[in-house]
């Protein structure tokens, strides 16, 4: 059925649509043409006349010469955690050109020269460094769930050590694991030392010497983390009340008001917040379970908690 408007447009309606509106009136219109749904449709009544109309504009669609030049859309992303950067290239050897015909002898001996300088420039020392890096970088973070945001960041920081040459000498794991510890404090993600330093298979004493010497080369200012954040991570593990927990918190934000949280490392302050908030709700949370839990000694807990009792005045019952 072909429906006429005022305004002299033409449209094929589909069977079983009605030819008047809906208010009384003898044929549709005016009517609107919406490209992007593929729709025909009344303005008065607002009737769906016909879908699925084909697209006559052009087929290639044209772009400027920014959006021709921006690589962002095709491929993958170009990121600082691939060691280049995301643009590397590879000559084939397949020995056949676009067209699927075999190459004469000469161009394939040309293609093996062009493959082996190939792959030459791309052994340098920083590229190998930068390989070795990265592979390990991906496997931690896939053990302590971080971000891409926090890989990138690390990414580039590893890469301005390299720079300024101050991994000669040292170990890669060490000087990498570095470079994630700073970023997670910088994008505050609550991760232990204790913690990289186990996933990267390495002791915490040579991870705290790289991590110092990788701030001073690079005169990083890296805040210390809020002792709120291992809250919720330690009372998930030994399996607390969300009562419990609040409770931690409440006792960690006067703590902070004093001033006793200065100098004092984040993970024992949480831990024995959490360890007094569980005796108060008579929750059965021992010492030990919680120091395995947030990887610190209960004899840490212990000293932490009689500094906390004091100057808190909280019942010395326990």
């Amino acid at each position: 059925m072909i429906v006429n408007s005022k305004s002299g447009q033409k449209c094929i309606v589909q069977k079983g649509t009605k030819d008047a509106c809906a208010d009384g009136r003898k044929s549709h219109g005016p009517l609107i043409t919406d490209n992007i749904r593929g729709e025909i449709l009344c303005a008065s009544c607002g009737a769906v006349l016909a879908d699925k109309v084909e697209d006559t504009g052009p087929e290639q669609k044209s772009f400027t010469p920014e959006e021709y030049n921006n690589n962002a859309r095709t491929g993958m992303a170009s990121t600082l955690a691939i060691h280049d950067k995301g643009l590397s290239t590879m000559i084939g050897n397949t020995g056949r050109d676009a067209l699927g015909n075999s190459i004469s002898s000469y161009m394939k001996y040309t293609f093996n020269r062009l493959r082996t300088w190939d792959s030459r420039s791309k052994s340098s020392s920083t590229e190998r460094n930068l390989r070795a890096a990265f592979a390990v970088m991906t496997s931690i973070q896939s053990k302590l769930e971080l971000s891409d945001a926090v890989i990138e960041r690390a990414a580039y920081l590893y890469r301005k050590a390299l720079t300024k040459n101050i991994i000669r000498g040292r170990t890669i794991t060490g000087m990498i694991l570095s470079a994630l510890c700073i970023s997670c404090r910088e994008s505050n993600v609550p991760r232990a030392l204790s913690d990289i330093a186990h996933a990267g298979n390495v002791t915490v004493k040579e991870l705290s010497r790289h991590y110092r010497v990788f701030v001073k080369a690079l005169d990083l200012q890296v805040d210390a983390f809020d002792p709120s954040e291992f809250v919720s991570k330690i009372g998930t593990a030994i399996g607390s009340s969300e009562k419990a927990k609040r409770d931690a918190l409440d006792i960690l934000y006067r703590a902070k008001e004093k001033g006793i949280t200065d100098g004092k490392s984040p993970i024992s302050l949480a831990a024995t917040a959490m360890f007094i908030s569980g005796v108060l709700n008579e929750e059965k949370f021992t010492q030990d379970k919680i120091a395995k839990a947030s990887g610190i000694s209960s004899v840490t807990i212990r000293n932490v908690a009689k500094i906390l009792r004091k100057s808190l005045g909280i019942d010395d019952s326990f």
